[in-house]
This record gives C-alpha cells, structure tokens and sequence, in this order.
C-alpha cells in the first residue's frame, strides 16, 4: 500500500481524531504513531477475526476450527512480504507463537483426528480446506472417514437406513428386483459402499446442510463428530441463573436441588 492511498484512507478518521484531541487538550499522533497503530491493526486482524467467529453461537460447528487455523497461518505469512515497517518483530512474534501453539492442528497430527473429520464432513469445506502443502493427506483423511465410521459401529447403521428408504414402496413387483439386491449384497458389501458414498460426498458439488440426506454415512459422522459445544456463552448464561437462584436465604440448598432448578429457570 502507497503512502497517498494509505494517507487517503485515514484522512477523514484522522481529521475526526484531530478533532477529538484538540477537544481534550491532549498532543496529537505523529506520523510514525499513525503507522504503527495501522500496522499493528493489520497484524492482528486476522486473529481478532478468528475468535470472534470461534465464538459463534448460530450455525457453528467444530469443523469450522480446522479451515479458521489455516485460514489465519496464511494471512499472517501473506503479510510477511508487505514489508511492515513498524510491526514486523510483532508479526514475526505472532507467526512464531500461533504455529507452536497449534503445531498438532497445523500438521495434522493423529491427536486431532476429530477435528479432522469434523471438517471433512462438512459438506462445504470437505476437503477444500486442506493446503497444498498438506494434499499428500487426503488418501489418509480418506481412510480415516471409513475407519471412523466402522469404528463407531455406523457402517451397519447406514446400511440399514438405505435399505429402509429404498423399500418404502413396496406395492409394486418387479421380477429381477431380488436378483438386483442379492448381487448388489455380494458385490458391494459395507465397506465398499462406504467407500463409494465417501467418494461420491467428496465429489458433490453441493456445500449446503441439506446435501447430508443423500449420504446417510456421512451424515452419521457429521452429527458424531461436530456435535460440540464450541462457544462458553450458554455456559456463562447457567451461572447467571445460578446467581439469581443460589440467594443468601436458599444457602441450605443441596448441589442436586440446585441443578434442577437451575435448568427449569434455564428452561
């Protein structure tokens, strides 16, 4: 950014904050002041961004936490070749920090194999999340979809479901449809059509919710691994009511009783 169109794009703030401090009888920002609060906003812009949408309350899942993290190690490093002047050594501090306190997601550790199926399930990331560094991964993230799912029990799940769908009707008969079922049941046992259903998710265009109905295994794993509870705010919301229940002239009040109460008023 040129110093006329950064001088342009604060001028009407700047005349503002002129404005405030003349008021205030207080010195006003010198250039190099003006630089350094620009810089640093830049800097920590994407980490403010990041909490602030870790945060949410609506429509937030677990999944989201993957993409957010690479999201922010690319800004920051996107920022390593504007050439700050003022912040650099605050980037560098900041880079440096982030990627040893999220070395295991950044990586794509074992340990974070939830967080990594959580992702991966969602139909609007999938596996567009994952950088170009990391797309040796995918054949493992693969495996780690079918291996999760046989682990949790689900493949006979999902398998009874589409069996169920499929027989909803079942006024009509047709010759060959129990020749079609048994040769579908030898060929394509559980696992294979695990497989099949993963491939087909991954290649779906669709990034909307809604699509999870045509992928009953996936939406199994969906539901299993970004079920969370990704924000304190209802948690913080309990211990008000908790405050407003828990008076000086109920003290007597045992921790079971106390519960209770608590979620009706909750409720």
């Amino acid at each position: 950014m040129s110093f006329e169109h950064r001088r342009r794009s604060r001028a009407a703030p700047l005349k503002n904050g002129i404005k405030v401090m003349t008021a205030l009888q207080l010195p006003l920002f010198r250039e190099v002041e003006l630089d350094f609060i620009e810089e640093y906003c830049r800097v920590l812009k994407p980490i403010a961004i990041s909490i602030d949408r870790l945060q949410g309350q609506n429509a937030y899942f677990y999944g989201e936490l993957l993409p957010t993290l690479f999201a922010v190690q690319a800004k920051l490093q996107d920022l390593q070749a504007s050439n700050l002047r003022s912040c650099s050594h605050i980037l560098q501090a900041t880079l440096l920090g982030f990627e040893r306190r999220f070395s295991n997601f950044l990586q794509l550790k074992t340990d974070v194999n939830e967080a990594i199926l959580a992702r991966v399930t969602h139909p609007f990331f999938k596996m567009r999340w994952l950088p170009l560094r990391l797309t040796c991964e995918k054949k493992r993230i693969h495996q780690l979809i079918l291996h999760a799912a046989e682990e949790l029990g689900l493949l006979s799940s999902a398998a009874s479901t589409s069996t169920t769908e499929e027989n909803e009707d079942e006024f009509f008969v047709f010759s060959d449809q129990g020749i079609d079922n048994q040769m579908d049941t030898e060929v394509l046992p559980s696992h294979c059509k695990a497989e099949l259903e993963t491939l087909h998710f991954l290649e779906d265009p669709r990034k909307d919710l809604a699509s999870l109905d045509s992928y009953p295994l996936i939406k199994l794993l969906f539901v299993r691994f970004n079920t969370t509870l990704p924000s304190s705010g209802p948690v913080e919301r309990l211990f008000s009511f908790a405050g407003m229940v828990y008076r000086p002239h109920r003290r007597g009040l045992t921790p079971e009783l106390l519960e209770k109460l608590v979620v009706l008023k909750n409720n």
